[in-house]
């Protein structure tokens, strides 16, 4: 054993916190379980299409919250008219809204964009609704150092142009100094297969590049298909390359479907023989009127769009999961959606750990929330909380609203999850233990996210790198650690938590734990 931990490289940690998402700080673990959070979905209506020029329009599933000079600002997707069949509705767009608290939404009439006659809306994007209209358009700060003053905000939207339009597709970036006044690029996207949907980016200093999701609509010559991510590269947002499939359905998805009444012969995930995406081939699908988009099943769900953003040094993506694993003469049934969580250290390889349960999960019949849940770009942090927006309706994929509700019903809401507390490293009340790999860090003491509740307990030894106990830091010398903090100092012999002596020395963390919950840690 001894050898063996001689051969472990260290980790620099330094002062970076470091999140319990996957099993990289667990070298062993005896009575630990990596489990995916639930945040508390408060279920409260923070936005709905209420406003006077708003009336004949409907809520749609994209939006984008930005947290800046103490306001939530928040983007959202806004569709009108009747749909001819296969079609989109002929106007699509985004509008703006603000709050101070991030539960009171103001929207005020900017005066930017004519719609219905009139510039009393807040409509931002597209600027001229004649022209054009824009789908899924994912909207954010650009933290690119080098990102121009006129461009400091980006959205990259899949547009639909209209008769006599100039400007063309299918993507396109725009660029603004301030969020509400947008020009467009006037290069053309290139290097991306697909774009479909709401897409999501950010500038990666690590990488030193964009990075970019974009939902891929996956068909084979069998005529299976199936929804899903891809990640790409690039300078500029305009230019892509480096096409990687990074999220999908997996086997563990397909093993449902004996109990889904699937014909596992009938399911398959491959990624090869397939043909290129909707947008790239001439002429459309037939989709007959009250018919639901939905590919020959490969799986008994689709990744309706990626989610992906970076969080701590690592890589979260809050997947919309659309669920279909049965057709029928009104279309796919149940036609739902709800949201998971995978996890990434690299942005291009994903995990979804532990039971693939909802994150954000729908409401109870009739409620105004019971049929779809679609998840906001990012969470904004709100003291030691994460506040994460979502669109909610009472209507299926395809448009038919709960039997049991009283109306259709549509609106932003909120769920609030403790800071950093995606997955925790769970020991439950016959307790557990957990050894990290070595590691180096800089600071004077260690800091962790921990939730014993009031009666868990928990304790911490520090170890040598090759293994041995560090006298002044013996489990001996543990004091018990209970209570639920985000920041919890842990402490030996009665309370000290000096640990600077240590620094820059190759160390390991040995946690012993009762009925607790272990989020993250850092040295500090």
């Amino acid at each position: 054993m001894i050898a063996l931990l001689l051969l472990a490289a260290a980790f620099e940690v330094g002062t970076q916190k470091q999140l319990f998402i996957d099993y990289k700080f667990i070298e062993s673990a005896e009575g630990i379980s990596l489990r995916v959070q639930q945040p508390m979905q408060t279920r409260e209506k923070l936005l709905s299409l209420d406003a006077p020029w708003e009336r004949q329009s409907r809520l749609s599933s994209y939006s984008t919250v930005v947290q800046e000079d103490g306001k939530i600002r928040l983007w959202y997707n806004v569709v009108a008219g009747v749909a001819p069949p296969g079609q989109n509705p002929p106007f699509m767009g985004m509008a703006y809204a603000e709050s101070v608290d991030g539960l009171h939404f103001v929207k005020k009439p900017l005066g930017l964009v004519e719609w219905n006659g009139s510039k009393q809306n807040n409509v931002v994007l597209p600027p001229d609704l004649s022209l054009l209209s824009v789908g899924g358009g994912s909207i954010w700060r650009d933290d690119n150092p080098n990102a121009a003053p006129d461009a400091k905000y980006k959205s990259w939207s899949k547009m639909y142009h209209k008769p006599g339009s100039p400007i063309r597709g299918p993507h396109r970036v725009w660029k603004s100094p301030d969020g509400l006044h947008w020009t467009h690029d006037e290069r053309t996207v290139t290097g991306l297969r697909a774009s479909d949907t709401q897409p999501s980016w950010f500038w990666d200093a690590r990488l030193g590049r964009y990075i970019g999701y974009t939902r891929e609509w996956v068909r084979e010559k069998s005529g299976f298909g199936i929804r899903m991510a891809s990640y790409n590269e690039s300078d500029d947002m305009v230019n892509w390359t480096n096409l990687h499939f990074a999220l999908a359905p997996d086997e563990r998805d397909l093993a449902a479907a004996p109990a889904l009444r699937m014909d596992p012969a009938k399911l398959q995930i491959r990624g090869e023989d397939v043909l290129p995406p909707r947008e790239q081939r001439t002429g459309a699908d037939p989709v007959k009127p009250g018919e639901d988009q939905v590919l020959t099943p490969a799986a008994p769900m689709d990744f309706y769009g990626p989610g992906v953003f970076p969080y701590e040094g690592v890589y979260l993506a809050l997947i919309p999961v659309f669920h279909h694993w049965q057709g029928s003469a009104h279309g796919a049934w149940p036609s739902t959606g709800d949201v998971q969580l995978a996890v990434s250290r690299d942005a291009r390889h994903f995990t979804r750990p532990g039971p693939r349960r909802a994150f954000l999960s729908t409401g109870r019949d009739g409620s105004w929330d019971s049929k779809w849940i679609y998840p906001a770009l990012r969470p904004v942090r709100m003291g030691d909380d994460l506040w994460i927006y979502y669109t909610a309706t009472n209507h299926d994929h395809a448009g038919r609203v709960d039997p049991k509700a009283a109306k259709d019903e549509s609106a932003i809401a909120r769920a609030i999850l403790r800071l950093d507390g995606w997955v925790a490293a769970e020991a439950d009340y016959e307790g557990g233990s957990l050894l990290t790999p070595p590691m180096r860090f800089s600071g004077k003491r260690l800091e962790l996210n921990l939730d014993t509740g009031a009666g868990g307990v928990a304790r911490v030894e520090l170890l040598e790198g090759e293994g041995a106990p560090i006298r002044g830091f013996t489990a001996a010398e543990a004091d018990d650690l209970n209570g639920n903090s985000v920041r919890m100092a842990a402490t030996w012999n009665g309370g000290k938590s000096d640990v600077s002596a240590l620094a820059g020395k190759e160390i390991r963390i040995r946690l012993t734990m009762r009925a607790a919950r272990l989020y993250a840690f850092q040295f500090q």
